[in-house]
């Protein structure tokens, strides 16, 4: 009886939020109506004006039900990369997307990089004319959790008409992600103070060491190495006196290279940082 009365009221909530989004939708079309997925749904969001240099914003938002979690671009050593594409837009010269700094996720087994409970991805998108609307239709995978994981599909479209609508709700939510997006490190110094590959075979690990703020106690770094890498989470080591240091196994990363390209992200309690290193691979020995 009790699994019964469970299971109408998740029908009932379902419900629920399918009739609240299409009478959200019909009084704004800064939002696409949602689109329920397993765990879940997933809808389009934009912002009312676009940016000075004519680029307009919007996010991808994601809402779980509790217990479920779906993934960041890269999963960590288990799940499926969120991934969006826009191939079937009308008037759309090229789209974006960024992702805010994830959290780590341990099953026992294997650490993954998730957001749960909900997340908006923002994107940028060009138009090919600004004078007429634009058409944004998104196709995402993804992968989604609870008790198991399955793969995920959805496909999302937003109108971006020739003269905006203004919506503060729909700005609020842009404005959040893109607020949530981690800095790019630029022309700034890094704050990577070593990035070195040690050890041979199995013991081959990489070791990395960055500036923190110097009350910082619990400081995560994201490492993202090339297309067809799957290698794990980085494991903190040591924080003291304004710096980090984390080990990760080389395994998973290219081993018949000179050198390779890492993503790095930190984040810390100042906020998320991102940039882009050249790593140089050591020969591995004849013997081995």
């Amino acid at each position: 009886m009790d699994s019964m009365i469970s299971k109408f009221f998740k029908s009932t909530l379902i419900a629920a939020a399918v009739l609240s989004a299409s009478v959200t939708s019909a009084l704004s079309s800064n939002v696409s109506e949602w689109v329920i997925v397993q765990g879940g749904a997933v809808r389009l969001v934009r912002a009312s004006e676009p940016n000075t240099d004519g680029l307009y914003r919007g996010g991808i938002e994601f809402r779980l039900e509790k217990g479920w979690h779906t993934y960041w671009r890269y999963p960590g050593e288990a799940g499926i990369a969120t991934e969006a594409s826009f191939g079937n837009s009308v008037n759309i010269a090229s789209a974006e997307v960024m992702f805010p700094a994830p959290q780590t996720y341990s099953d026992g087994f294997s650490t993954s990089l998730i957001y749960s409970d909900k997340v908006v991805l923002p994107f940028l998108i060009k138009r090919l004319d600004d004078g007429r609307p634009a058409i944004l239709n998104t196709n995402l995978t993804f992968g989604i959790c609870k008790d198991i994981c399955i793969p995920g599909t959805a496909e999302v479209s937003l109108v971006f008409p020739a003269n905006t609508i203004r919506d503060d709700v729909a700005d609020k939510l842009v404005d959040k992600a893109f607020s949530q997006v981690p800095i790019a490190q630029g022309e700034m110094p890094s704050l990577f103070t070593k990035l070195q590959v040690v050890g041979e075979g199995k013991d081959r690990n990489l070791n990395i060491s960055a500036k923190v703020p110097a009350k910082e106690t619990s400081p995560e770094l994201f490492v993202e190495g090339p297309a067809g890498s799957y290698h794990g989470v980085p494991e903190l080591s040591l924080v003291t006196k304004g710096k980090a240091s984390w080990t990760l196994p080389y395994i998973g990363l290219p081993e018949d290279v000179s050198d390779i390209e890492l993503r790095l992200t930190l984040v810390t309690k100042e906020g998320a940082f991102e940039e882009t290193q050249n790593l140089s691979v050591p020969q591995l020995s004849a013997s081995k």
